[in-house]
C-alpha cells in the first residue's frame, strides 16, 4: 500500500536488505538430479511480477545469489554491478529445458512437493509459484507443504523435502558467507550438490587468493556463476 502510494516520490529512498529467498532443490529426487529440470524450474516463473505486484513491499526480483548493495569490491563497485544476472525468466526457454528433462529421465508426469513457511505472506507466494509452474510446465503438479519455521529447517536438514522456498542472510561481511554454503559436505548445503570443481575454487579463494583482492573477487564471481549455471538453487527475490 505505502510502496504504491510513494513509489514516484523523488524523496523516497528504497533499501533492500541482503536477505535472499530462493528455491533449494534436493538432488536426491530423480527429476531434480537433472540439470535441465532445475533450469526449467528456475526460469519459468515471473519473478518481477511476484516482487513488484504480488509482494509489493520493496522486495526486488533476483536473478542472482549474492545480493545487491551488500559489498563493494577492490574496484569500489558493488558485487552485482560487475557480476551480471543469471537464469532470467524465459518461459519459452524453460519449456524447452522441461521437455529435455522429461526425455532424459523418461518421465512424462511429475509431482513435486514445495516446502514452504507456514506464514500468511508465504502461503500466498507458494500458491503464486504453484500456479505459474503448473501453468507453464506440461505434466507438472506441485503440492505445497506448509511448515512452521523450526520444523521446516529440520526437514531441510534431514533432506526430507523436494523443493523448498528458503532464505539466507549473511553471517559476516563477505560474499563467501553465501558461497561456502554449497560446498560438498557443508552442514547447511542440504541439496546433495557436490561439485569438485566448485569445492576447489572455494578452497582457492580461502587460501592462495587471500592476499590478492582483485583475483579473489573475480573468483567469487566465478563461483556464483558456477552455482547458478548448475541451477543448484533458483533465486526468487531479495528483501
Amino acid at each position: 500500500e505505502f510502496v504504491d502510494k510513494y513509489k514516484n516520490n523523488k524523496e523516497l529512498k528504497q533499501y533492500t536488505d541482503p536477505v535472499m529467498y530462493f528455491f533449494r532443490f534436493n538432488e536426491n529426487v530423480p527429476i531434480l538430479k537433472n540439470k535441465n529440470a532445475r533450469l526449467a524450474l528456475s526460469t519459468v516463473f515471473d519473478k518481477k511480477g511476484l516482487a513488484d505486484s504480488f509482494l509489493n513491499d520493496g522486495s526486488v526480483a533476483a536473478n542472482y545469489y549474492v545480493p545487491k548493495g551488500f559489498l563493494k569490491g577492490p574496484d569500489k563497485k558493488d558485487f552485482r554491478s560487475t557480476s551480471g544476472e543469471f537464469n532470467k525468466t524465459n518461459v519459452k526457454q524453460a519449456k524447452e529445458y522441461w521437455e529435455k528433462a522429461k526425455q532424459e529421465t523418461g518421465t512424462n508426469e511429475v509431482t513435486l512437493e514445495l516446502l514452504n513457511y507456514d506464514l500468511e505472506n508465504f502461503k500466498k507466494v507458494g500458491e503464486y509459484i504453484k500456479e505459474q509452474l503448473e501453468k507453464n510446465l506440461p505434466g507438472l503438479k506441485v503440492n505445497v507443504k506448509l511448515q512452521p519455521h523450526t520444523q521446516k529447517l529440520a526437514l531441510e536438514k534431514k533432506k526430507e523435502y523436494e523443493m523448498s522456498l528458503s532464505r539466507w542472510l549473511p553471517d559476516y561481511p563477505d560474499p563467501m558467507t553465501y558461497l561456502e554454503v554449497f560446498l560438498s559436505g557443508s552442514s547447511v548445503n542440504n541439496t546433495e550438490y557436490a561439485n569438485p570443481e566448485y569445492d576447489a575454487l572455494i578452497k582457492k579463494i580461502k587460501t592462495e587468493l587471500g592476499n590478492d583482492e582483485k583475483a579473489r573477487w573475480k573468483a567469487m564471481q566465478d563461483a556464483e556463476k558456477m552455482l547458478l549455471d548448475d541451477a543448484v538453487i533458483a533465486p526468487v527475490f531479495q528483501s
